[in-house]
């Protein structure tokens, strides 16, 4: 069964009978949220579309299939569009300088340049495949080795590149082995769905260099890049009974060392170094409980260092952010970049509700009877201003999160950051319903107020693709 809920009436749910034969492994909705991808461990894929635009109807229009090869990843191919949030220019009157469109290519494009639906899958022994929507209905389907020596694939991730090629990353689970990563190459030929694929630098995890820590962590339990639009920063989690420990990589180009042998006596003008591509530790966590999830953040803040710099002095902190959930219930928001922690949960077995992350005053309680609760999967809102999760026990938490991670603001400062989310969401068109579990009765006016100001500054054209 594949339940749904709507956030604005999370007490209906509203319930699927899937059809898969196998467990669900993997779910995937679209950025619209009006269709849905399911996957299992027979590998089937499905395609699920609300009918009439209803979210308590749905029906499977779509499905391919790779018999008996359980599907580890999924993602719908991106369409190009990407936006980003310039916490700088935060105070503007202008969208188009708080919103910026960054360039970004479709994974595949139709004639004309538009962009062609479809989604990817890797599977346990190593395959990708690919199925493409085209414009008929019809559905063209394809499937490649990852490379030549086929390997099991515990665990796989899926990013895109500005260029509008696809990256995967994959590991067999063991933390002694190396962490693969793959460029994927979509086209069409003779209307035929065609896959190119090319190995890209691996890595091994930093904990098993260490003499003291070589096998303390034996499996890696999460992989997962930053964000589907970075293919170029990936976090990894290795663990072992009772805990767990986190590391951030990113991916460089570093100068190439030549033989002087090799080097020109008088070298040509203009002529460039040789460069290789590697992959560099950026940060570690120390010894941690065991993670049992991670919700990384899906709004799309700019990470320059102005705009970094901006966010720390003005406590602005949505997309910063991600979170581990622990198996002792605890749920901490470590800071993306440093994996410095920036607030903290603390569940409780014996109450459904705990202290919003970032609240100082938080304390742990010991636990006194009663099963323990812990989140088997966790995701931040479209904002990263909630948290929703799924415990072991298969109950829905809803958790909010502070903009300012529980620190004191001023009230304008506050305002300001709440009408920034705001605007985004206008602009986006994604739900504010997260924004609003943080408006004050005192606030609302001020900001409806300032809403509409800055509404009405916008260009004609902008004001009418807002209202639609």
């Amino acid at each position: 069964m594949i339940h749904i809920i709507d956030t604005e009436h999370p007490w209906d749910v509203y319930s699927i009978n899937s059809g898969h034969a196998e467990v669900i492994s993997c779910l995937e909705w679209d950025q619209s949220g009006s269709r849905l991808l399911s996957a299992d461990g027979d590998g089937q894929i499905k395609c699920w579309s609300m009918s009439d635009h209803l979210v308590n109807s749905w029906e499977s229009v779509l499905c391919s299939s790779l018999d008996g090869d359980p599907i580890v990843a999924l993602s719908w191919l991106h369409n190009g569009v990407k936006l980003a949030l310039h916490v700088e220019m935060s105070g503007s009157t202008n969208f188009g300088e708080k919103f910026s469109r960054v360039k970004f290519s479709p994974s595949l494009t139709l004639f004309g340049g538009k962009p062609m639906e479809g989604w990817m899958a890797v599977t346990v022994s190593g395959l990708v495949t690919v199925s493409l929507l085209k414009p008929g209905g019809a559905l063209l389907t394809a499937s490649e080795s990852l490379c030549r020596l086929r390997g099991r694939v515990a665990l796989a991730d899926i990013a895109f590149t500005g260029g509008g090629n696809i990256v995967v990353a994959a590991t067999d689970g063991s933390s002694s082995s190396p962490v693969q990563f793959y460029k994927v190459v979509v086209s069409v030929v003779s209307e035929k769905c065609r896959i190119d694929t090319e190995l890209l630098p691996s890595l091994f995890l930093r904990c098993t260099t260490d003499p003291l820590r070589r096998e303390k962590y034996p499996a890696v339990t999460h992989l997962k890049f930053l964000t589907r639009e970075n293919s170029e920063q990936v976090l990894l989690c290795a663990s072992h009974q009772s805990g767990s420990i986190v590391e951030c990589w990113s991916l460089r180009k570093e100068g190439l060392p030549v033989n002087n042998i090799f080097q020109h006596r008088s070298p040509v003008v203009g002529e460039k170094q040789p460069t290789i591509l590697k992959w560099r530790i950026l940060t570690t966590t120390n010894d941690l409980e065991r993670v049992s999830a991670v919700a990384l953040p899906k709004l799309p803040i700019s990470i320059s260092n102005t705009d970094l710099k901006v966010a720390s002095d003005t406590k602005f902190c949505p997309g910063l952010g991600l979170a581990l959930a622990f198996h002792d219930g605890s749920i901490q928001i470590l800071h993306r970049l440093s994996l410095h922690t920036m607030g903290v949960f603390y569940g409780s077995s014996s109450s459904s509700s705990g202290q919003r992350p970032g609240d100082e005053s938080t304390i742990k309680r010991q636990r006194t009877g009663g099963p323990a609760l812990h989140f088997k999967a966790l995701q931040f809102s479209w904002t990263s201003l909630a948290l929703a999760g799924v415990d072991n026990h298969g109950k829905l938490h809803m958790l909010r999160v502070s903009p300012s991670m529980g620190q004191v603001l001023e009230m304008n400062t506050t305002l300001r950051h709440l009408l920034f989310l705001l605007e985004y969401c206008m602009v986006t068109g994604y739900d504010w319903w997260d924004v609003l579990l943080h408006v004050q009765p005192t606030m609302v006016h001020n900001l409806v107020e300032k809403l509409h100001e800055e509404y009405m500054r916008q260009n004609q054209a902008l004001q009418q693709v807002s209202k639609a």
